[in-house]
């Protein structure tokens, strides 16, 4: 499942060079991962079991390229979909496009189900990886 959150620049996301600082791009992105755990409806399930296995979602790598700046005031598009699924991790894709509909950056996130007493990465929970039934890209490409 694809899903869409929209952000709009403001001041505070912006260098001085008068565009959105690279760093500002992580929050956008993690926004989007948010909204996407939240419609698919994994951040009730984490939280459940967070109560019951004692697990969470940890991103342990993002790999994002730009491509285009962007500007105060502009309305931008984070676009999140699953990418794939490991034993331990599961990663998605995340597109932010401007309004004109150009890639502004595309990012990568890799994240591993950490055991909270633990502290270590565990192997993803069926009811986890359930989420992602379905909704990988095809792997023939």
């Amino acid at each position: 499942m694809q899903t869409e959150f929209d952000i709009v620049v403001t001041a505070s996301d912006l260098d001085e060079l008068g565009h959105v600082n690279n760093a500002r791009y992580l929050n956008f992105l993690e926004a989007g991962r948010m909204d996407w755990y939240a419609k698919i409806g994994l951040i009730a399930s984490i939280e459940a079991a967070q109560h019951t296995s004692g697990f969470d979602t940890v991103v342990v790598n993002i790999n994002i390229d730009f491509s285009r700046e962007c500007l105060l005031g502009e309305h931008l598009k984070v676009e999140t979909s699953p990418e794939r699924l490991g034993r331990k991790s599961l990663a998605l894709r995340q597109v932010i496009n401007k309004p004109s509909g150009d890639l502004a950056a595309e990012a990568v996130v890799t994240s591993v189900v950490m055991d909270l007493q633990t502290r270590t990465a565990v192997v993803l929970p069926d009811s986890l990886a359930a989420f992602f039934d379905g909704n990988l890209p095809d792997a023939g490409g």
